[in-house]
């Protein structure tokens, strides 16, 4: 058996009708408390009253009185109160006592809560009836809201919902909402622009890789033919793989969320990419250069460290004939401002690292700066050389997992730098 959940609007109406009612019992309680005490008192001081009216009739003028005493007695049939006043005088003393019924006492009590009887419930109602209407004027801009979220899929995600002028909260919460949409927007569309590009740049080895066989399978090879194509399948494959292992550091690290709480010798990192950077050069005439303290701690993971400065290192040497590839690294002043990967600007609360990857290479163009960085992006230049156009993606996915920055000037012909800029330095 199900139960129907209650409503939001249920919910606040019997809520606050109930706190309302609640509210109206103890106030008539209290009131009916206060109003029988203060009936009572007044009914004794009207006995004090009239007992001192009898007494300067009875006595004559000019009796001087010696004492006053006054005491109330049990009540008798018929009267809720009786008191008597005793007056000394020279000649002796005189006894009033007067009595009060509590008739009037008791009909104003009756009437206070036959009233209050009528009024609470009344009340109740009444506070019922209007608060379903506000409820509903309230809720209005929710529900508005809640039919826009049912009508919304993943392709009218470019849709926005109102935002009501009031109340407050409401107008936060579609603002919030709006944000959210625009954000699952940006997401669908890089989503599906990553997709076609990964398709489109799998599908030219494969391509390749498919082509080659069926030349070698349309007629008898020789054992050196059948060995050259063996390679340029290989090679097209080596190629696909290292495709796939950028995908998946691209796919891994949008998921996740860098470890800030382990700190890296980033000198030491560095020392190792320069290594591999002059194994990269080989035999041509390009000198790779390392300028940074000997211990450089930041907070970090080494590894993603590591591949962030390879990916520049080994971009620097691919477009540089002749001359030098500089890593050069060293500490900022503190409270240097830092753009975290949301697009948040956040100061740092210490020094932080700057290291620079310079080379005298054939340069950028100015057309192709503001997109060096873009997933599968290559530019004239460096479509001859091969790759992936996936390496200076994965270094800024880098740097912002670790709330770093990294930007690119050059200068067509002369070379690049590449500065990354990274928090919470620490000296060792």
């Amino acid at each position: 058996m199900s139960f129907r959940r209650p409503s939001l609007r249920r919910e606040i109406v019997l809520g606050y009708s109930a706190i309302l009612l609640v509210a109206l019992l103890l106030f008539a309680g209290a009131t009916y408390a206060i109003l029988r005490r203060t009936l009572a008192n007044a009914g004794t001081q009207s006995l004090r009253q009239t007992a001192a009216a009898a007494e300067r009739i009875v006595i004559p003028p000019g009796l001087p009185v010696v004492g006053v005493s006054e005491e109330l007695l049990p009540p008798t049939e018929g009267a809720v109160e009786v008191l008597r006043r005793t007056t000394r005088l020279p000649t002796g003393e005189l006894n009033i006592i007067v009595a009060r019924t509590g008739d009037v006492e008791q009909h104003a009590l009756r009437s206070f809560a036959l009233i209050a009887l009528v009024l609470i419930p009344v009340t109740a109602l009444l506070a019922v009836v209007a608060g379903r209407s506000v409820a509903d004027r309230i809720l209005m801009p929710l529900n508005r809201l809640v039919t826009a979220s049912r009508e919304i899929g993943i392709g009218g995600l470019s849709r926005r919902v109102d935002e009501p002028e009031r109340p407050q909260e409401l107008r936060e919460l579609a603002q919030a909402y709006n944000g959210m949409l625009e954000r699952l927007d940006r997401a669908v569309i890089a989503l599906r622009s990553f997709t076609a590009d990964a398709s489109h740049e799998l599908r030219t080895p494969l391509t390749a890789i498919r082509g080659t066989a069926e030349v070698a399978l349309a007629r008898d090879r020789t054992a050196d033919e059948l060995r050259g194509t063996l390679e340029e399948v290989l090679d097209e494959t080596g190629s696909m793989l290292h495709l796939v292992e950028d995908l998946l550091v691209l796919a891994r690290g949008d998921q996740a969320h860098a470890e800030l709480e382990e700190t890296t010798d980033l000198a030491a990192v560095l020392r190792d990419v320069q290594d591999v950077g002059e194994a990269l050069a080989g035999g041509k005439p390009v000198e790779v250069r390392l300028d940074a303290p000997e211990s450089l701690r930041v907070p970090g993971d080494a590894g993603a460290l590591r591949r962030l400065f390879l990916n520049l290192v080994f971009n620097a040497v691919k477009f540089t004939e002749r001359g030098a590839v500089t890593i050069t690294a060293r500490a900022v002043p503190a409270a240097q401002a830092v753009a975290a990967a949301d697009g948040v600007r956040v100061e740092e609360a210490g020094p932080g690292v700057e290291v620079q990857v310079a080379d005298t290479g054939i340069g950028i163009a100015a057309e192709d700066l503001p997109r060096v960085f873009d997933r599968f992006y290559r530019a004239d230049a460096s479509r001859a050389t091969g790759g992936t156009g996936l390496g200076l993606s994965i270094a800024r996915m880098v740097a912002e997992r670790h709330r770093g920055t990294i930007t690119v000037e050059s200068t067509p012909g002369a070379g690049s730098v590449f500065t990354v800029r990274l928090p919470g330095f620490v000296n060792g």
